[in-house]
């Protein structure tokens, strides 16, 4: 019976989308005909009957017109009604059960079963009407199967379930290359499916095939680009550990052979090599941590001018090792906020190594300062240096993480957990630097006051 009825499905699309584009050029066609007759002749019974039958075509595409509008509009509201709630879609089954719920709504039949097409042709339903889960009915499992492997929309007519007849339209949800399951709808015989209403769940099976293609395409991309992540995080631990553990070996043949010759000068030249090395494989695990970990910031009333002091202290000796300058410009006004203070000297202590490497030995000056802008309710903290500066190409990858212009010598963790940080309290971070003019780090803060 379905391979006869699926030419109702077809003549009931085509009778709504033709009326939606009315046969202007015809119309006109017929309209110049009879002008030309009755300029010719307006008396003759020839032209009088024309212009008849033209005026009751015009009547009858007129109707057809209104009915294939009417037809237009409610897929369109169906269509948006699939669109409101598409957007707090989760996955392709949820969006199945979407457009179940949806054609209960908009065509309030006695049936509706959505089935997704797994591995193997198999298929799985996942939402049905009414939902007596009690129930199963084999025959309309059959119907979906068969239809979905003969592709195409189908009308079962007759169909007897708890001894009543109905009518079931089978819809496939697809792509133009792929399956992914199909819609069955089904109503009492004696109500069965006006042409409007198949023509809506064709359009609605169409719109939600399109957006599952949609979807498994976007999952696909995000797949590979997770791939690509995993690649590339692989790649960057390789080559620091594998620079570590060099420098390491390094070290210890230097102590094996101070040890053996006796000598305190290779003794203490491999121990240094050693410490450096476990000081950086220390540095590059805690950085992992710290990057890896989501939390959200604990904040404590803080005096952000008070933290930036005791970073600054904690790395004098650094910069007398490389005889390098490190001034403050500090605001007194800037107030008491709410800050993760530990997070927070992690992000200075990160712009302040970041500029220590960038100078130069011997000529290095780094300027660190604050600024409260209190019609802004921001604090402006900015870290400025005269190194080397950065490329105008690589200023968009510098927060990239494993991202490093210092080659062996940096993990590409500083400036990525620097980022992080900012964003954690809700603020921004830019750079502005020219090659040979050193950078300034610029970090953007809202002013969070503790409750009183």
């Amino acid at each position: 019976m379905a391979k006869k009825t699926s030419e109702k499905i077809k003549k009931a699309v085509e009778s709504i989308a033709k009326p939606v584009t009315l046969p202007f050029s015809f119309m006109c066609d017929r309209l110049s005909e009879l002008k030309r007759k009755w300029e010719k002749d307006p008396s003759k019974k020839e032209v009088v009957s024309t212009v008849d039958g033209f005026v009751d075509t015009l009547i009858e595409e007129a109707a057809d017109a209104e009915k294939g509008l009417f037809a237009f509009f409610s897929e369109m509201l169906f269509v948006q009604n699939l669109a409101e709630e598409v957007a707090s879609l989760e996955n392709e089954l949820t969006l199945m059960e979407i457009l179940g719920r949806r054609t209960v709504q908009f065509l309030q039949p006695d049936f509706v079963l959505v089935y997704h097409k797994s591995t193997g042709n198999n298929l799985t339903l996942v939402f049905r009407y009414p939902g007596d889960q009690g129930k199963h009915f084999p025959a309309l499992d059959k119907i979906a199967a068969e239809d979905l492997a003969r592709v195409g929309e189908f009308l079962h007519e007759n169909i007897e379930i708890d001894g009543r007849l109905y009518a079931f339209v089978s819809v496939p949800l697809r792509s133009t290359s792929e399956q992914f399951g199909i819609l069955l709808i089904g109503r009492q015989q004696e109500k069965t499916f006006r042409p409007h209403e198949i023509s809506l769940a064709v359009a609605a099976a169409a719109v939600v095939g399109f957006m599952l293609s949609n979807m498994k395409l976007h999952q696909q991309i995000l797949r590979d680009k997770q791939l690509v992540a995993v690649g590339e995080t692989m790649a960057g631990l390789s080559h620091d550990i594998r620079n570590i553990l060099t420098n390491l070996e390094g070290g210890l043949q230097l102590l094996d052979l101070g040890l053996k010759e006796k000598k305190q000068k290779t003794i203490n030249l491999g121990y240094s090599i050693v410490r450096r090395s476990y000081e950086r494989m220390k540095e590059l695990v805690l950085a992992m941590v710290d990057f890896s970990r989501q939390r959200e910031p604990d904040l404590k009333p803080t005096r952000l001018n008070d933290l930036l002091a005791d970073t600054v202290a904690s790395l004098k000796e650094r910069c007398r090792e490389k005889k390098v300058k490190l001034k403050q410009q500090l605001d007194e006004n800037v107030p008491v906020m709410l800050l993760d203070p530990w997070r927070m000297e992690r992000l200075i202590s990160n712009l302040l190594f970041n500029a220590l490497e960038a100078v130069e030995e011997g000529k290095g000056l780094i300027l660190i300062g604050t600024k409260y802008y209190p019609e802004e309710s921001m604090v402006h903290l900015w870290v400025k240096d005269n190194g080397c500066g950065i490329q105008p190409q690589l200023q968009d990858k510098i927060f990239d993480i494993f991202y490093s212009t210092k080659g062996a010598r940096g993990t590409g963790f500083g400036l990525a957990i620097a980022q992080k940080v900012v964003k954690e309290h809700g603020g921004t971070i830019q750079v502005h630097s020219q090659p040979g003019k050193g950078a300034t780090f610029l970090v953007k803060l809202p002013v969070r006051f503790p409750e009183k």
